[in-house]
């Protein structure tokens, strides 16, 4: 991952310090000096990293150069950074040049600094790349097996409280959760649980997602899939499970997918309801990888390679799957016969069976791609990734380029298309044509883990403090167990650059994020995931967030108490993401929110009690999507918001609007030109007509998708 680091620095140097010299020749001298060294330093450096890249994993010295290479790139990246912001806030406040000197001063020591040490290493599932459930190569028998049991074979002294279950047991990798798509699509005549009862499952606690449960299924006859379950309490995981589900009709049934025979026998399953995966044959390998490389067709010149590199799936479903992704965007037998003759299968790795296979397909990957896989562990295992979330991280991570008048966006959906297609992700949720949401296997999971070695950290806290590892932890996510409050300090995270809660019950404090803000100064990332409407977190921001000048991507949603903003926040004019998503009271957004010049993603949807947008937005012209706009229909108002300010908005793409007013002032109105939305949705708050709205609006003929929405965009409550 290293080059895909110091790709990205050198693109910091030439586009951003070089354009600023060219600018201010008097003022830069020394250190367009020192950039150029670092320039030529690190071009020499890059020509030589993909080789070291494949290397690292067997010679530890290698390894030991490229983590010291890629914490000074860091440190350059941070130190270029600091300088471009300090000179964009000058360039507001219109300081002194002297002022100037002296801060650039500064940064000219810092690039010497870093120059020596790179300089001086010391010598120590629903696209084209999957396989169609229908299809699922080489499991018919068991498929019958389950579908046997499914229908009532075999089911000794059934009764509503002892719904039979059938476990799907096998290592990972095996298909067992593919296996349990293919049964849950051919069962039909099932009601699935409402949209309504299924909503927020995600994100409540699990006393709450049970009792959802329970109410949703009594008295009916269920199928219920309990995929990857475990149970490392000896049983007390399931005893509090298996009450919510005792309550449904006779006929019932559970499935259950595990790795562990005893968690299928502590679940009830006899011994002919557990489905034991083997591996599959070299044939059956084969198989996976045609119909996913080749399409199915048969290619004779590709075919004897093609079943060599089949037997080194090891009869592993996801290796085969992860090949055939890999050798589809390759067309030649020279191509092919070079993933067969590759070194890494002679590496000795951890889990090699499908680890080799995995390295294969990353190594192929470009540079900015790598990273983007790598930052997935930054969620936790079988969490959903939604691309709209993850897009503006990869962004904030400076993985998507540094130039803010590019097409970012678009770039960011092409890398996660690239991961979709060589099956990086799985599980996927269809909205509208697009993914909504999706998830990343396990295993996958553990190879990115293996790749980010010490540089991502998952941390689970019980207690109010916690250390990392300062020298080596650049991202980390924080588990918070229920009722345990968020630490008073983590030592070590001085250098952090993204900090990712996920948490049930525990509580944010004021003196927490205080200090938070004073020793992360570093932080491009800073994201607060709370259970949908919880009151954990205080009413207030610290004014000190305004110190976070690195802060890219900041994400607040579902904080019920929190009621306003500092002006403070509108100081951080890297800022490019804000989701304020359900915070229901708050009242109002900062009056110089203006100052967000590269703002890209601001979202408000659900925060009831925000009645108007302050007029400032309308300085905010990198918007790409705006959700929970509140503009005024009837007049231009000095301080509010209103439609013709939507003019200033060039870019957006998406926006989620509510017109406030019963009448139209149509000559102002005209003034807001939609050139560049794509998905538009209106909630008509007043008496005004949807026709008179849309001759106002005269959305442009781009648009994909226009739609009238209920005003469940702007409360906190479910559409019925």
């Amino acid at each position: 991952m290293a080059d895909a680091i110091v790709s990205f620095v050198l693109d910091q140097l030439t586009t951003t310090i070089v354009d600023k010299a060219s600018e201010e020749v008097g003022l830069l001298v020394g250190v367009e000096k020192e950039v150029r060294k670092l320039e030529r330093n690190l071009r020499l450096i890059n020509t030589v990293l993909r080789d070291a890249e494949e290397k690292k994993i067997a010679d530890d010295l290698v390894k030991e150069w490229l983590d010291r290479l890629k914490e000074a790139s860091y440190d350059m990246e941070d130190a270029l950074d600091e300088w471009r912001t300090t000179v964009e806030i000058e360039a507001l406040e219109a300081q002194t040049a002297a002022s100037q000197k002296k801060e650039k001063d500064k940064y000219q020591l810092q690039l010497m600094s870093m120059s020596n040490t790179i300089n001086h290493p010391q010598q120590q599932r629903e696209t084209s790349s999957f396989v169609d459930v229908s299809k699922l190569c080489g499991r018919d028998k068991e498929k019958a097996k389950i579908l046997n049991h499914l229908r009532g074979g075999s089911v000794e002294e059934e009764t509503v409280e002892l719904i039979p279950t059938i476990s799907i047991v096998g290592m990972g990798g095996l298909g067992k959760t593919a296996l349990a798509q293919l049964i849950w699509a051919i069962i039909q005549g099932l009601e699935k649980l409402s949209d309504s009862a299924a909503y927020g499952l995600e994100w409540n606690p699990l006393q709450v997602l049970l009792e959802r449960i329970s109410s949703s299924i009594r008295g009916m006859k269920y199928f219920l899939i309990l995929d990857d379950f475990w149970d490392g309490n000896k049983g007390e995981r399931w005893e509090g499970l298996k009450t919510t589900f005792k309550f449904g009709a006779l006929g019932s049934r559970i499935l259950v997918t595990t790795r562990d025979v005893e968690v299928a026998k502590m679940m009830g399953s006899s011994s002919s309801q557990i489905i034991s995966l083997e591996k599959l044959g070299n044939e059956q390998c084969w198989s996976i990888i045609k119909h996913i490389a080749l399409g199915g067709r048969d290619d004779q010149s590709l075919e004897k390679i093609g079943r060599e590199i089949a037997e080194k799936c090891k009869g592993l479903p996801l290796a085969a799957k992860t090949l055939g992704s890999l050798l589809k965007s390759k067309r030649s037998k020279r191509e092919w016969q070079s993933v067969l003759n590759s070194e890494i299968w002679k590496l000795e790795l951890a889990q090699k069976d499908i680890f080799a296979p995995l390295l294969l397909s990353y190594y192929d990957l470009p540079p900015p791609v790598k990273q983007c896989l790598v930052c997935c562990v930054l969620f936790p295992k079988d969490h959903l990734i939604f691309p709209h979330v993850l897009i503006p991280q990869w962004m904030a991570m400076g993985y998507l380029g540094s130039d803010g008048n590019a097409d970012l966006e678009s770039k960011g959906e092409e890398y996660f298309r690239i991961l979709v297609d060589r099956s990086f992700f799985q599980d996927f949720t269809i909205l509208e044509g697009d993914i909504f949401f999706c998830k990343m296997h396990d295993i996958i999971h553990d190879f990115a883990r293996y790749l980010a070695e010490n540089e991502f950290a998952i941390k689970e806290i019980n207690s109010d403090h916690l250390t990392i590892d300062g020298s080596k932890n650049r991202h980390l996510t924080v588990m918070i167990d229920e009722g345990i409050s968020f630490p008073t300090y983590i030592s070590g995270a001085e250098k952090l650059r993204a900090l990712i809660t996920f948490t049930g019950e525990g509580a944010l404090t004021y003196e927490a994020l205080r200090g938070l803000f004073n020793y992360c100064r570093r932080l491009r990332v800073l994201s607060f995931g709370w259970p949908d409407g919880t009151d954990h977190l205080c009413k207030e921001i610290p004014e000190g967030i305004g110190k976070l000048i690195h802060l890219r991507f900041f994400h607040l949603s579902s904080s019920k108490k929190l009621e306003r903003l500092p002006e403070a926040l509108c100081n951080l004019l890297n800022l490019e993401s804000l989701d304020l998503w359900r915070c229901r009271n708050l009242k109002q957004l900062p009056d110089s929110i203006g100052k967000l010049i590269n703002l890209r993603y601001l979202s408000t949807g659900g925060c009831s009690a925000l009645t108007q947008y302050p007029k400032g937005v309308q300085k905010l012209t990198s918007l790409r999507h705006l959700r929970g706009l509140i503009a005024r229909a009837d007049r231009n108002d000095a301080k509010e918001f209103c439609l013709a300010d939507l003019g200033n908005l060039k870019h957006l793409r998406v926006l989620h609007l509510k017109v406030v007013g019963n009448s139209i002032d149509m000559e102002q109105t005209r003034k807001a030109q939609l050139q560049d939305t794509q998905w538009l949705a209106i909630f008509l708050a007043g008496s005004i007509q949807r026709a008179d709205i849309i001759e106002a609006l005269d959305p442009d003929r781009n648009i994909s998708n226009l739609r009238f929405c209920g005003d469940y965009w702007f409360t906190p409550r479910r559409p019925s």
